[in-house]
């Protein structure tokens, strides 16, 4: 705010994200300082969990009037709340897809902030965030061992699946891959599928590929399966963004089941190289991914909803099944999922119309 002062610039809206700017909206209302008068906030929450909790003691540095510091504004039990004072006092505020819009203004999803979101609701909107298509995009990658597109992706899809196979270690191009590259943690569904991978090991003609690192107890669990079952799963502890390309542009099928997640880019990345999302049907996910119709072969990817290991087993198993009895279901969905656009084009409309809405401009 003190930069914008000294350059002369009156922002129409300051775009805010999540707690660590979230007191500039209460700034900018109690402050009343007349070179901000038209000024509007917008607050954007990426994740509601993380919520800039400190105790009361911060609250003269933080020139935060104590008035302010009770339940319907920052107060929670006994601690400050960052967050929820920016929610109070933000014009408008937004989330990173319609669908975790919707949730967070109930008890499982509002982080103990529900009540004070259904204040705000009419104030709420859902923004989905979009990728980088140049970085992600199978017909100019670089880092694939053969660039595909739309209108011919077979031989290049299968090429890239030939790659994954061998640095994996797993037995056939020829038996569907499931990938996974996530941070190893409970939001992100891990334990699910701690529980329900050695059943569908043992049940099923598939192979994992696994990336991640993340909770020590799960690095060591996953780490452990390649010895036990050789060439039916392979799992690299840590990240390489390189590797993370060819998983995608090689894996037919891409698990992500986060018990919550706000919006998620994986799903949107996966299908943009052909590999059909498995999701918990939830937030960004359940926006982005359009189950699959059995009858009629459409669909983006597999959903479920239940938070169980038999729920997953279940959906994998279901994937599984199509991949080998209706082939033919199988590529029309991979061409359903490459062909939608998650590039920033729609999001960034949808921001210049809030923005223009929130500060008058025609």
């Amino acid at each position: 705010m003190q930069t914008a002062k000294d350059l002369g610039y009156r922002p129409d809206v300051i775009h805010l994200h999540d707690w660590q700017t979230a007191l500039i909206a209460y700034y900018l209302k109690k402050e009343h300082d007349p070179f901000f008068e038209n000024t509007k906030s917008l607050l954007t929450i990426h994740n509601l969990l993380h919520q800039g909790h400190f105790g009361a003691d911060v609250i003269p540095y933080a020139k935060i009037d104590w008035s302010d510091f009770n339940p319907g504004t920052f107060e929670d039990y006994g601690r400050i709340n960052y967050l929820k004072g920016g929610i109070r006092f933000a014009d408008k505020i937004n989330t990173v897809s319609p669908q975790h819009a919707r949730e967070i203004l109930t008890p499982e999803f509002g982080a103990g902030l529900d009540f004070i979101l259904r204040e705000r609701k009419n104030d709420l909107h859902g923004i989905l965030n979009g990728i980088d298509t140049d970085l992600w995009n199978p017909k100019n990658d670089d880092i694939l061992v053969s660039k595909y597109s739309l209108r011919d992706f077979q031989i290049g899809k299968q090429r890239n699946k030939e790659e994954l196979v061998r640095q994996m270690n797993l037995e056939s191009a020829q038996k569907p891959v499931f990938s996974m590259a996530v941070r190893l943690a409970e939001q992100k569904g891990i334990r699910m599928l701690a529980e329900s991978i050695e059943p569908i090991l043992n049940s099923m003609e598939c192979q994992f590929a696994i990336m991640g690192e993340g909770e020590k107890w799960a690095q060591d669990y996953f780490a452990s399966l390649p010895r036990k079952y050789p060439g039916k799963i392979g799992v690299y502890i840590g990240f390489n963004n390189d590797f993370e390309h060819i998983m995608d542009a090689g894996g037919d099928f891409s698990l992500i089941p986060s018990l919550y997640e706000p919006c998620g880019l994986k799903q949107m990345v996966s299908q943009t190289y052909g590999a059909l999302p498995i999701v918990r049907s939830t937030g960004g996910l359940a926006d982005t991914v359009a189950n699959y119709n059995e009858r009629y072969g459409f669909g983006t990817g597999f959903k479920f909803s239940a938070i169980t290991p038999q729920a997953l087993y279940n959906t994998i198993s279901w994937a599984n099944s199509t991949y080998y009895d209706r082939p033919e279901h199988i590529a029309n969905m991979r061409k359903m999922a490459m062909a939608q656009d998650y590039s920033w084009t729609k999001s960034s409309e949808d921001y210049q119309t809030l923005y223009k809405t929130m500060s008058g401009v025609s």
